[in-house]
Protein backbone atom coordinates (compact mmCIF):
# COMPACT_ATOMS: atom_id res chain seq x y z
CA UNK A 1 0.00 0.00 0.00
CA UNK A 2 1.38 3.10 -0.67
CA UNK A 3 2.11 6.00 1.91
CA UNK A 4 0.17 9.00 2.74
CA UNK A 5 3.18 10.96 1.67
CA UNK A 6 3.57 9.17 -1.15
CA UNK A 7 0.21 9.73 -2.46
CA UNK A 8 0.47 13.76 -1.71
CA UNK A 9 3.42 13.82 -3.71
CA UNK A 10 2.08 12.16 -6.58
CA UNK A 11 -0.99 14.71 -6.28
CA UNK A 12 1.50 17.86 -6.50
CA UNK A 13 3.75 16.36 -9.15
CA UNK A 14 0.58 15.73 -11.36
CA UNK A 15 -0.43 19.53 -10.72
CA UNK A 16 3.09 20.56 -11.76
CA UNK A 17 3.07 18.60 -14.96
CA UNK A 18 -0.37 20.23 -16.24
CA UNK A 19 0.43 23.56 -15.43
CA UNK A 20 4.33 23.36 -16.41
CA UNK A 21 4.61 20.34 -18.68
CA UNK A 22 7.28 18.95 -16.75
CA UNK A 23 7.77 15.15 -16.33
CA UNK A 24 7.01 13.97 -12.96
CA UNK A 25 9.58 12.77 -10.56
CA UNK A 26 10.48 8.83 -9.41
CA UNK A 27 8.00 7.72 -6.61
CA UNK A 28 9.67 8.51 -3.22
CA UNK A 29 10.97 5.71 -0.94
CA UNK A 30 8.17 4.41 1.40
CA UNK A 31 7.58 6.89 4.15
CA UNK A 32 8.14 6.21 7.83
CA UNK A 33 4.49 5.17 9.11
CA UNK A 34 2.09 7.97 10.83
CA UNK A 35 2.02 6.02 14.10
CA UNK A 36 5.19 5.44 14.61
CA UNK A 37 5.74 6.80 17.93
CA UNK A 38 9.65 8.42 18.88
CA UNK A 39 11.46 7.12 21.66
CA UNK A 40 11.91 9.86 24.13
CA UNK A 41 15.95 10.57 24.65
CA UNK A 42 17.40 12.43 27.07
CA UNK A 43 17.95 16.15 26.35
CA UNK A 44 21.27 17.32 25.20
CA UNK A 45 23.67 19.46 27.04
CA UNK A 46 23.52 22.22 24.63
CA UNK A 47 19.07 22.47 25.55
CA UNK A 48 19.53 21.79 28.92
CA UNK A 49 19.50 24.87 29.90
CA UNK A 50 16.29 25.98 28.17
CA UNK A 51 14.26 23.92 29.73
CA UNK A 52 13.82 25.56 33.29
CA UNK A 53 11.97 28.54 32.47
CA UNK A 54 9.76 29.16 29.88
CA UNK A 55 11.76 31.49 26.80
CA UNK A 56 9.41 34.41 26.16
CA UNK A 57 11.99 36.35 24.41
CA UNK A 58 13.65 35.97 21.02
CA UNK A 59 17.03 37.49 22.62
CA UNK A 60 17.20 34.87 25.16
CA UNK A 61 18.53 32.11 22.84
CA UNK A 62 19.38 31.38 19.15
CA UNK A 63 15.78 29.76 18.97
CA UNK A 64 13.05 31.40 16.67
CA UNK A 65 9.92 31.36 18.31
CA UNK A 66 7.56 32.26 15.41
CA UNK A 67 7.86 32.94 12.13
CA UNK A 68 6.85 36.29 10.81
CA UNK A 69 5.00 38.38 7.81
CA UNK A 70 6.44 41.40 6.23
CA UNK A 71 3.53 43.91 6.41
CA UNK A 72 5.24 45.77 3.65
CA UNK A 73 6.46 44.97 0.20
CA UNK A 74 9.80 45.95 1.00
CA UNK A 75 10.42 45.92 4.74
CA UNK A 76 12.81 47.48 6.75
CA UNK A 77 14.14 44.23 8.14
CA UNK A 78 15.76 45.56 11.46
CA UNK A 79 12.28 46.99 12.33
CA UNK A 80 9.87 44.73 14.06
CA UNK A 81 6.98 46.89 13.90
CA UNK A 82 6.90 45.53 10.20
CA UNK A 83 6.64 42.30 10.77
CA UNK A 84 3.65 40.06 12.15
CA UNK A 85 4.19 37.07 13.66
CA UNK A 86 1.93 34.25 11.97
CA UNK A 87 2.95 30.56 13.48
CA UNK A 88 4.89 28.95 16.17
CA UNK A 89 8.06 27.76 16.13
CA UNK A 90 7.33 23.91 17.40
CA UNK A 91 10.63 21.45 16.34
CA UNK A 92 14.27 22.43 17.59
CA UNK A 93 16.96 20.62 15.68
CA UNK A 94 20.47 20.62 16.64
CA UNK A 95 22.87 19.20 13.65
CA UNK A 96 26.30 17.39 14.36
CA UNK A 97 27.70 20.23 11.74
CA UNK A 98 30.20 22.67 12.26
CA UNK A 99 27.92 25.44 10.62
CA UNK A 100 24.67 26.85 10.09
CA UNK A 101 24.50 26.10 6.04
CA UNK A 102 25.72 22.53 6.64
CA UNK A 103 22.94 21.68 9.56
CA UNK A 104 20.20 22.94 7.30
CA UNK A 105 21.43 20.57 4.88
CA UNK A 106 21.28 17.72 7.29
CA UNK A 107 17.34 18.30 8.01
CA UNK A 108 16.87 18.44 4.56
CA UNK A 109 18.51 15.42 3.66
CA UNK A 110 16.46 13.60 5.97
CA UNK A 111 13.20 14.71 5.16
CA UNK A 112 13.96 14.60 1.10
CA UNK A 113 14.41 10.51 2.51
CA UNK A 114 10.92 10.85 3.07
CA UNK A 115 9.78 11.84 -0.01
CA UNK A 116 9.67 15.33 0.62
CA UNK A 117 10.33 18.12 -2.10
CA UNK A 118 12.37 20.59 -1.60
CA UNK A 119 11.26 24.52 -2.29
CA UNK A 120 8.07 23.97 -2.48
CA UNK A 121 4.92 26.69 -3.41
CA UNK A 122 4.76 28.41 -0.38
CA UNK A 123 4.77 32.31 0.87
CA UNK A 124 7.63 33.85 2.31
CA UNK A 125 8.02 34.24 5.90
CA UNK A 126 10.82 35.40 8.18
CA UNK A 127 12.52 34.82 11.47
CA UNK A 128 13.88 37.11 13.99
CA UNK A 129 18.48 36.16 14.37
CA UNK A 130 18.90 37.88 17.19
CA UNK A 131 23.14 38.47 16.08
CA UNK A 132 22.16 40.75 13.26
CA UNK A 133 19.51 42.08 14.75
CA UNK A 134 17.17 41.68 11.86
CA UNK A 135 14.50 39.38 10.38
CA UNK A 136 15.83 36.69 8.18
CA UNK A 137 13.94 34.94 4.74
CA UNK A 138 12.83 31.21 5.41
CA UNK A 139 16.36 29.66 4.62
CA UNK A 140 15.48 25.96 3.68
CA UNK A 141 11.77 24.30 3.18
CA UNK A 142 10.18 21.40 2.00
CA UNK A 143 6.44 19.74 1.87
CA UNK A 144 5.37 16.13 0.72
CA UNK A 145 4.29 17.85 -2.29
CA UNK A 146 4.74 21.04 -4.29
CA UNK A 147 1.50 22.24 -4.38
CA UNK A 148 -0.67 20.78 -1.55
CA UNK A 149 -3.77 19.92 -3.95
CA UNK A 150 -4.74 17.07 -1.27
CA UNK A 151 -3.04 18.81 1.76
CA UNK A 152 0.38 18.23 3.07
CA UNK A 153 3.29 18.83 5.78
CA UNK A 154 5.43 21.32 5.25
CA UNK A 155 8.30 23.48 6.80
CA UNK A 156 10.20 26.03 6.77
CA UNK A 157 13.85 26.06 8.35
CA UNK A 158 16.17 28.92 9.85
CA UNK A 159 19.49 27.87 11.75
CA UNK A 160 21.33 30.89 13.78
CA UNK A 161 24.41 29.91 16.28
CA UNK A 162 24.11 26.31 15.09
CA UNK A 163 20.08 25.49 15.97
CA UNK A 164 17.46 24.63 13.52
CA UNK A 165 14.31 26.41 14.02
CA UNK A 166 11.55 24.77 12.38
CA UNK A 167 7.72 25.40 11.80
CA UNK A 168 5.73 22.50 10.78
CA UNK A 169 2.40 22.55 9.89
CA UNK A 170 -0.48 19.94 8.29
CA UNK A 171 -1.98 22.23 5.50
CA UNK A 172 -5.12 21.71 4.26
CA UNK A 173 -5.84 21.16 0.44
CA UNK A 174 -5.11 24.22 -1.44
CA UNK A 175 -8.25 24.82 -3.38
CA UNK A 176 -10.71 26.61 -2.37
CA UNK A 177 -8.78 28.09 0.68
CA UNK A 178 -5.37 26.79 1.57
CA UNK A 179 -5.18 27.12 5.65
CA UNK A 180 -3.40 25.76 8.78
CA UNK A 181 -5.49 22.95 10.05
CA UNK A 182 -2.57 21.28 12.54
CA UNK A 183 0.39 22.12 13.87
CA UNK A 184 0.43 18.99 16.84
CA UNK A 185 0.39 16.82 13.48
CA UNK A 186 3.06 18.22 11.83
CA UNK A 187 5.44 18.32 14.78
CA UNK A 188 4.49 14.62 15.23
CA UNK A 189 5.32 13.72 11.37
CA UNK A 190 9.03 15.15 11.99
CA UNK A 191 9.66 13.48 15.39
CA UNK A 192 9.07 10.20 13.47
CA UNK A 193 11.07 10.72 10.77
CA UNK A 194 13.43 11.73 12.41
CA UNK A 195 13.37 9.59 14.87
CA UNK A 196 13.68 7.06 12.24
CA UNK A 197 16.16 8.43 10.82
CA UNK A 198 18.66 7.91 13.79
CA UNK A 199 18.45 11.29 15.57
CA UNK A 200 17.41 11.36 19.58
CA UNK A 201 13.87 12.70 20.08
CA UNK A 202 12.70 15.02 23.20
CA UNK A 203 9.21 15.48 22.70
CA UNK A 204 7.69 18.54 23.42
CA UNK A 205 10.52 19.71 25.66
CA UNK A 206 11.58 23.38 25.16
CA UNK A 207 8.89 25.46 26.36
CA UNK A 208 8.53 28.75 23.92
CA UNK A 209 5.42 30.52 25.22
CA UNK A 210 3.21 30.03 21.59
CA UNK A 211 0.57 28.16 22.01
CA UNK A 212 -1.72 28.65 19.01
CA UNK A 213 -4.73 26.40 17.66
CA UNK A 214 -3.73 23.00 18.50
CA UNK A 215 0.32 23.80 19.88
CA UNK A 216 0.72 23.89 22.80
CA UNK A 217 3.63 25.67 23.46
CA UNK A 218 6.42 23.18 23.23
CA UNK A 219 8.98 22.60 20.72
CA UNK A 220 10.27 19.34 20.42
CA UNK A 221 13.95 18.63 20.52
CA UNK A 222 15.52 16.60 17.71
CA UNK A 223 19.34 15.75 17.92
CA UNK A 224 21.39 14.28 15.53
CA UNK A 225 23.18 11.00 16.88
CA UNK A 226 27.09 11.48 17.24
Amino acid sequence: MRSRRSLLRTGGLAAVGTLGGLVALPSPPEATPMDHTAEAAALPDAVAGWTDDRITRETETPIARYQYRATAADPDRTDRETFVATSPINVVLLPNTETDAAGLESVMEVLEAEGWLRDPDEYTRYAWDRTEGRFVRQQATAAESYFGASGRFHVRCWSFEGIVSMQVHEDSAARPKHDVISYDRGRESIAAAFDAAGWDVSPAAIDLDNDQSDHDGFATAITESQ
